[in-house]
C-alpha cells in the first residue's frame, strides 16, 4: 500500500533504571540521534509533553532529534516550528506491514541510537521497525494507565495491549512512566517487562502564558463581571469525567446562583454532555467551548481549575493551570496525588463524587485569601519539581545512560514481517467490528436517540460541509443539489477525503445529474483538509468508514460530523460509491442522495426557520 512521507527522519527520549541526577554533567561524546514514534491522530496530553521535550532536547548540543508520526497534525506543525526533522508515514494509507517497512527505511536513513514511542501502536510499529533497521536501542513512554472500557474497545486494547507487552519484553530497554503510581503498576503487572524508569513531565514556564486579561474573554463568552468561573480543560472523554463535572455544576448552582462553568476542549462525548446539561437544567450556566487555541486565556480567567479525572498519569493540564496562577481542585486518582498536596497547593477530592467536588468548589469561592494563597504555592510546584528543564535533563541524562547498555535483544529480525502481516489482519478485524459496532449505533440515533439535539444542530449550522472519498461523484451531486434547494441562505462546500485537486466531475456523474436539473459540468474535486473541517457548522459523510476515517483524522470535529442519512431513517443507512457501476448505479446512488438531501433540506430552508 501507499505511504506518503515529507521531511526526513529524527525523534525524541528513552531512559533506564533510577532517574539519573539531572545535576550530574554528562561526559562528552557523539551526538545522539534519538527519533520519536508516534501516532500524533490527536493533540493530548502526550501530543504536548512531546513538543514540550522537544522545544528542550533542540536546545541540546548533544541530542539530535528527529520524529516519525503517522499523521499529520498539531504535533507535526508543532515540532516543524521549533525545527525538528519530521516525517510522516501516514496510516490512513499504509498497513501495518507497510508502515513497518516505510519506518525501518528512514529510521536507516537517519543512522537512529534510539527509537522513542508513546503508544501501544507506536510501540509494535517502532519495535519491528527498529528490529529491521538495527537500532540499537528502544524506548517507551506511558503517559497514563489505560481508562476503563468495555465492549468492543477494551477487546481492542487488550489485543494491542499484548502485542506491545512482547515487542517490549523483547526490545525494549526501558519504559518511561510520568508519575510514580503508573511506574508502580507497571512493575507489578509484569516482571518480564524492561526496566521502569519514572521521570514526570514538565511544562516550559516561559511559555505557559495567558496573551489576554481576563475580563476580554469573560466578555467573549457573555459572562458578567461579578459572575465567579469554575472551568476544566481537556478531552471530552469518559475518563475526564466531565458528567462528573456537570453535576456538581447542579449542585453548586442550588446554593449559589452567579456562577459560570467553562468546559474547554471537544471530543466524542460532547453531544452527551450537552445533553447532561440540558437534563441537569444547568445548560445556561455551562459553556462548552469546543476545541481552542488560546486555552492558556481561558483557564487563566477561571476563578478555579478543576480535574475530576478518574485516572491520570501527569496531567498537563492540571500543571498549566497551576503555573498560570489558578487554584485547582482534582480528584485524588492515578499520578494527581503527587502533585497536589491537600490543602497545600491544591484541594484533592474522591473521584467520581459530584457532592464533595462540588463543595470544595463553594468553600473555595467563598475565601477568596485561601485562592490566592494555594494558587500561589501551586505555581511554586511547578517551577521546582515539573520545568521542562528538569524533565528534559532528566531524559538527556537517561538517554546517555541507555546508549552506553549493549544492545537489546531482538527477537523481532526475521519473523518481523509474519509479525507485521498478524498485525495487520488484527487491524483489519478491529475495524470490522468497529465499523459493524458503529452501524448499529447509527441506525438506532436515526430512529430517534438524540434526534432533538441534533435536528437543533442542523438546523443552526451555516457552513455546510459534504465528504465523500475523491469528491467527483456523491459529495459533487449532494452539494449541488441542497446548494439548489436552500440557495444563498447557507455557505455550502464538498471534498474528498483522498480527492486529487482539480479532478472533474465522473463522466457518468454529470451525465446522471443533468438528468435532474443539476449542473456538474463545471465541478472540479477538493481535496479535504483542516480548514475546512475547522470552519465548517456541520459535516456529511456518505458512509461509516468515512464517518470512523473523519473521525480518527480530526477527532475535534467529532460531534458535528454525522451520515448524509442521518435525517432521514426511511432510506438505507449508507450511500454506496457507484464509480465501478453502470448508469443504474448512477441513478440509484443520486436517488438515494436526493432523499437524504429532502430530509437536510427541510431543517435548513430559511422559510422553514422562521
Amino acid at each position: 500500500m501507499a505511504t506518503s512521507t515529507t521531511d526526513r527522519v529524527d525523534a525524541p527520549p528513552a531512559s533506564r533504571r533510577d532517574v539519573p541526577d539531572p545535576g550530574v554533567p554528562l561526559p562528552p561524546t557523539r551526538p545522539l540521534h534519538v527519533c520519536h514514534v508516534m501516532t500524533a491522530d490527536l493533540w493530548a496530553g502526550a501530543e504536548v509533553q512531546v513538543a514540550t521535550t522537544a522545544a528542550y532536547l533542540q536546545q541540546e548540543p548533544d541530542i539530535v532529534m528527529s520524529a516519525v508520526l503517522f499523521n499529520e497534525g498539531p504535533l507535526a506543525r508543532e515540532l516543524r516550528r521549533l525545527g525538528v526533522a519530521v516525517a510522516i508515514v501516514d496510516e490512513e494509507r499504509a498497513g501495518a506491514l507497510a508502515l513497518v517497512r516505510a519506518l525501518a527505511r528512514l529510521l536507516r536513513e537517519g543512522a537512529v541510537d534510539i527509537v522513542h514511542t508513546h503508544r501501544y501502536k507506536d510501540t509494535f510499529i517502532g519495535a519491528a521497525a527498529a528490529g529491521l533497521a538495527r537500532v540499537p536501542h528502544l524506548v517507551r513512554t506511558l503517559h497514563g494507565l489505560p481508562e476503563p472500557m468495555t465492549g468492543l474497545r477494551r477487546l481492542r486494547y487488550r489485543l494491542y495491549e499484548a502485542l506491545e507487552r512482547c515487542a517490549l519484553r523483547w526490545g525494549a530497554d526501558a519504559v518511561i512512566a510520568v508519575s510514580g503510581h503508573a511506574a508502580d503498576a507497571l512493575r507489578h503487572r509484569s516482571r518480564a517487562m524492561p526496566d521502569v524508569l519514572h521521570i514526570s513531565n514538565g511544562i516550559d514556564l516561559p511559555r505557559v502564558v495567558a496573551a489576554r486579561r481576563p475580563a476580554e474573554v469573560r466578555r467573549e463568552f457573555g459572562i458578567r463581571a461579578g459572575d465567579a468561573i469554575v472551568g476544566t480543560a481537556g478531552r471530552l472523554m469518559p475518563v475526564k469525567a466531565h458528567g462528573v463535572f456537570l453535576r456538581a455544576a447542579r449542585i453548586v448552582l442550588d446554593e449559589r446562583p452567579g456562577v459560570s462553568f467553562l468546559i474547554v476542549g471537544d471530543g466524542p462525548l460532547r453531544e452527551d454532555l450537552l445533553s447532561l446539561a440540558s437534563t441537569l437544567n444547568v445548560s445556561r450556566a455551562c459553556i462548552f467551548t469546543g476545541a481552542r487555541a488560546d486555552v492558556y486565556d481561558c483557564i487563566g480567567a477561571m476563578d478555579l481549575f478543576a480535574l475530576p479525572s478518574l485516572t491520570e498519569g501527569t496531567p498537563m493540564a492540571l500543571l498549566e493551570a497551576m503555573a498560570l496562577g489558578v487554584p485547582v481542585v482534582a480528584s485524588a486518582a492515578g499520578g494527581i496525588p503527587e502533585i497536589i498536596d491537600h490543602q497545600v497547593n491544591g484541594v484533592l477530592v474522591a473521584p467520581g463524587d459530584p457532592h464533595a467536588l462540588a463543595r470544595a468548589w463553594l468553600d473555595l469561592l467563598a475565601d477568596d485569601r485561601r485562592r490566592t494563597w494555594l494558587a500561589a504555592r501551586a505555581r511554586r510546584t511547578v517551577h521546582d519539581a515539573f520545568s521542562a528543564e528538569r524533565s528534559g535533563r532528566a531524559l538527556v541524562a537517561a538517554y546517555r545512560r541507555i546508549a552506553a547498555l549493549p544492545p537489546a535483544a531482538r527477537a523481532l529480525r526475521r519473523p518481523i514481517q509474519l509479525c507485521g502481516v498478524a498485525l495487520e489482519g488484527l487491524d483489519a478485524l478491529a475495524d470490522g467490528l468497529e465499523a459493524r459496532a458503529e452501524r448499529r449505533r447509527q441506525l438506532a440515533a436515526r430512529r430517534g436517540r438524540g434526534r432533538a439535539v441534533r435536528d437543533r444542530f442542523v438546523r443552526a449550522a451555516r457552513r455546510v460541509l459534504l465528504v465523500c472519498h475523491g469528491n467527483l461523484i456523491r459529495s459533487a451531486f449532494a452539494e449541488a443539489l441542497l446548494r439548489r434547494r436552500v440557495g444563498d441562505a447557507l455557505e455550502i462546500e464538498s471534498a474528498g477525503l483522498d480527492a486529487t485537486a482539480g479532478d472533474p466531475a465522473h463522466p457518468l456523474a454529470v451525465a446522471t445529474a443533468r438528468a435532474r436539473g443539476v449542473d456538474l459540468g463545471r465541478h472540479r474535486a477538493t481535496h479535504l483538509d483542516a480548514p475546512q473541517m475547522d470552519s465548517a457548522d456541520v459535516i456529511f459523510v456518505m458512509d461509516v468508514g468515512q464517518l470512523l476515517a473523519l473521525r480518527r483524522r480530526f477527532p475535534e470535529a467529532r460531534y458535528k460530523t454525522f451520515l448524509l442519512t442521518a435525517l432521514a431513517p426511511q432510506v438505507p443507512l449508507e450511500v454506496a460509491d457507484p464509480i465501478l457501476g453502470d448508469e443504474s448505479q448512477f441513478r440509484a446512488c443520486f436517488d438515494h442522495i436526493t432523499r437524504a438531501i429532502d430530509a437536510i433540506a427541510q431543517l435548513m430552508e430559511p422559510e422553514r426557520q422562521t
